[in-house]
């Protein structure tokens, strides 16, 4: 049952809010006035949720921990901020922020807002969008601008309508997924279980606020495989059967990542599937589309971007190792712990750009493709970074997004690099 309006009549405006955190930012404390204005039940809160929740989300890798950090030193922590509650609507407050002493230790924060304004209605526009991430589409769009090029480049053949379609089905599909992922993670109750708020790990979380339907959200994920699907049925049917077991394979994992019966995530295989769909199925099969050839340059291609987004995937899994955990989703990164898994994430990274020296070697794949090796200062950040935050999920979120910009680098680099062979070798 939805909570009042703690803003509805004029009487409770400027009224302060109490919440009390631990140093890892996990509520301890959260009085009836909290609950009141932030719409989250103390049973949600206390002992399980970052006070992270509370914010803005593009103001927690900067915001957070800077007022945590002058509370500290200055003694208090006091500024007009923009806050959130559960149904995603915001409003500004006066928040000040207190360190907790207990005999002379430093054991928490105590926060108080005064809110300045009534909060607006839910976005529930901007939550939709949010359910999509389509930020992590440079996961599938950037290999298939490689393997375009690569097709022109190997075997001078481009259809500007095929590959469109290409683009756009693994856009749908890969959306699909995404949206499908978080309708079974909130179902297993995987999403509840997250307690920091990394924006690149836990997914998209947009359930749980309970301002969109489960049953909406999963029948539009379902939508999406749906359409990426009858897409490439067509392309299939222009170019052959070995684009449908490619297709009928990505689809199947895209699935079947979080979802049953498979679940295989779950089972310590999905960082090998998520890989193979995102290199392999998705660069390939755009290729085969547009060449119906497979050719071992562009299978050097694929597996150097596989590898890259197989990076995003357990450098993003880390933060989310104890609520995986939590509801028996055991990816390998949680099989591993974070000091194996580490250690594997620099040998994955490290094998993106070693395999494209081979493939230039011995492959056929040309010498310009190289250029992505300027990329190698941006994809050493992250690898130093996980080993410097180990499983702190705000610490890493720097790392988390060097990742996404090393892919996505590296794949620009390598089409500029094809484009290079294109235009100016002979």
């Amino acid at each position: 049952m939805p909570l009042p309006d703690p803003m509805a009549g004029p009487s409770v405006r400027g009224k302060t809010s109490v919440i009390a955190c631990d140093l890892q930012g996990t509520v301890r404390e959260y009085a009836a006035d909290a609950e009141a204005l932030f719409g989250w039940s103390r049973d949600e809160v206390l002992g399980k949720m970052s006070v992270g929740a509370f914010h803005v989300p593009k103001n927690v890798p900067t915001l957070v921990p800077r007022l945590l950090r002058e509370a500290v030193e200055k003694g208090v922590f006091e500024e007009e901020v923009v806050l959130m509650r559960k149904d995603a609507s915001t409003f500004r407050a006066v928040l000040t922020v207190r360190p907790m002493m207990r005999e002379g230790v430093h054991v928490g924060y105590m926060g108080m807002a005064r809110p300045l304004e009534a909060p607006g209605n839910p976005p529930v526009a901007r939550l939709w969008f949010q359910a999509l991430r389509a930020p992590f589409l440079v996961a599938s769009l950037v290999p298939v601008l490689v393997a375009g090029l690569a097709a022109w480049d190997l075997r001078a053949a481009f259809d500007p309508l095929r590959f469109a379609l290409a683009a756009i089905g693994a856009a749908c599909i890969h959306i699909g997924a995404n949206m499908g992922n978080d309708a079974w993670d909130f179902r297993s109750g995987n999403d509840l279980a997250v307690r920091h708020l990394n924006p690149f790990a836990g997914g998209g979380r947009v359930l749980i606020r309970g301002v969109l339907d489960p049953t909406a959200h999963l029948a539009v994920a379902m939508a999406f495989l749906a359409a990426g699907s009858a897409i490439g049925l067509y392309l299939a049917a222009l170019v052959g059967w070995p684009l449908l077991v490619l297709g009928g394979f990505g689809v199947l994992v895209a699935y079947a990542y979080v979802g049953p019966p498979f679940r295989l995530a779950h089972h310590g295989v999905g960082e090998v599937a998520v890989g193979i769909e995102f290199g392999p199925i998705v660069l390939l099969g755009t290729y085969f589309v547009l060449t119906r050839a497979f050719d071992p340059a562009a299978i050097v291609l694929s597996a150097c971007l596989g590898l890259l987004v197989t990076g995003i995937l357990w450098i993003n899994e880390v933060p989310d190792i104890p609520a995986d955990a939590s509801v028996g989703k055991r990816t390998l990164v949680v099989r591993l712990g974070v000091a194996r898994s580490t250690t594997v994430f620099t040998g994955v990274v490290a094998a993106a750009y070693a395999v494209l020296a081979v493939g230039v070697a011995v492959a056929g794949l040309t010498p310009w493709a190289l250029l992505a090796f300027l990329a190698l200062p941006l994809a050493v950040k992250p690898v130093l970074g996980l080993r410097k935050a180990g499983g702190d999920p705000h610490a890493l979120i720097p790392s988390n997004a060097g990742m996404i910009l090393t892919t996505l680098v590296t794949g620009l680099l390598l089409a500029a690099g094809l484009l290079v062979d294109i235009l100016v070798v002979p």
